[in-house]
């Protein structure tokens, strides 16, 4: 028989990121400042007229930096992993501090070439680097913290969407897992260098993010997993979703590694994550025209996977079938999926 601990003796592995979250979310409680605060993508707050956007993101050699990873796409990944949370806002990045703990037998060259990863990703969507800490570590650890602005009325939240509305994704979904399962199953495939990319050096969709505020009713970035996003904006907005899977998405060679790895393409498009997409909900009036905006500017393609309902979480399968689709994703301390 399983014995239920009370919640001060569970373990961290047990409690998983997000009850630990919680924890912290019940014993700070909020904060006068923060229009938006803790359980979001970012927080959101008001100085005079100005809205400033924060986020934190950590990432560690362990879980986030396999071996085939570069000092220089580490870098980059550090700085793309924080400015997504921002992009979910629909926020604009002005600034990033970064946190470093290092292994002492780890030597200058390194530092550089990590510090060169920040500093051309951090060029690429023109923001800088203005401060942070360093200390030693038995590990690669990098924190960063990002720093944006937005507009009154027009930031992004993981609430807001309304039943009737679609929901929709910027890019395509899947690239980054094929791409982990080509390192971890050694697999080859004329796709891999892509994938590999798309794992190693994702990037954060801030222009997208930007273009949507101020038509999206909600908005979070799908990097812990399709699956998982779909019930969390769904749980903050109080409302069901159905996503029709022939409408994903994806690389067609998505399913070709998913047999070569002989896992479930499905596995792989909604519960691997690593994808720095942006999963929203716009109006079903309001789509068509914000397709040609998408269009016109060059940025990411936007397509619709599937419409907010009054409750539930369904998945209608390309035969047709209506399933649940569980909520499982990336998650901290629970070994990762």
């Amino acid at each position: 028989m399983r014995c239920l601990l009370p919640p001060e003796f569970m373990k961290l592995s047990q409690l998983g990121e997000r009850n630990i979250i919680k924890v912290f979310a019940e014993i700070f409680g909020d904060c006068a400042a923060a229009e938006v605060g803790i359980g979001d993508d970012a927080a959101v707050i008001r100085a005079d007229e100005a809205l400033i956007v924060v986020s934190a993101d950590m990432i560690r050699e362990t879980t986030h930096i396999p071996r085939e990873m570069t000092p220089e796409q580490a870098g980059s990944y550090a700085v793309n992993v924080n400015l997504s949370d921002l992009a979910a806002m629909g926020a604009k990045p002005l600034a990033m501090l970064f946190s470093f703990g290092l292994p002492g037998d780890k030597d200058e060259t390194y530092v550089k070439r990590l510090a060169q990863g920040i500093k051309e990703a951090c060029d690429a969507h023109e923001v800088c680097v203005i401060g942070g800490d360093t200390k030693e570590h038995s590990e690669v650890v990098i924190s960063g913290f990002a720093l944006g602005v937005a507009e009154a009325g027009r930031y992004l939240t993981r609430s807001g969407a309304k039943v009737g509305e679609l929901l929709c994704v910027t890019g395509s979904l899947g690239a980054a897992a094929a791409g982990f399962y080509c390192l971890t199953r050694d697999i080859e495939h004329p796709n891999r260098e892509d994938f590999l990319k798309a794992a190693l050096e994702p990037r954060a969709r801030v222009k997208e993010g930007l273009a949507l505020a101020g038509s999206a009713s909600a908005c979070m970035d799908v990097s812990d997993g399709l699956a998982f996003s779909l019930h969390e904006l769904a749980r903050k907005s109080g409302v069901g979703f159905e996503v029709y899977e022939e409408l994903l998405p994806r690389p067609e060679a998505v399913k070709e590694i998913a047999a070569l790895a002989s896992v479930d393409e499905r596995e792989v498009l909604f519960h691997k994550g690593g994808d720095f997409e942006l999963l929203f909900t716009v109006s079903e009036e309001a789509f068509p025209a914000l397709q040609e905006e998408f269009k016109k500017r060059k940025l990411a393609p936007i397509s619709m996977i599937g419409r907010i309902i009054n409750e539930g979480s369904w998945l209608i399968t390309e035969k047709g079938e209506k399933v649940k689709l569980p909520a499982r994703g990336y998650e901290a301390f629970k070994g990762g999926f």
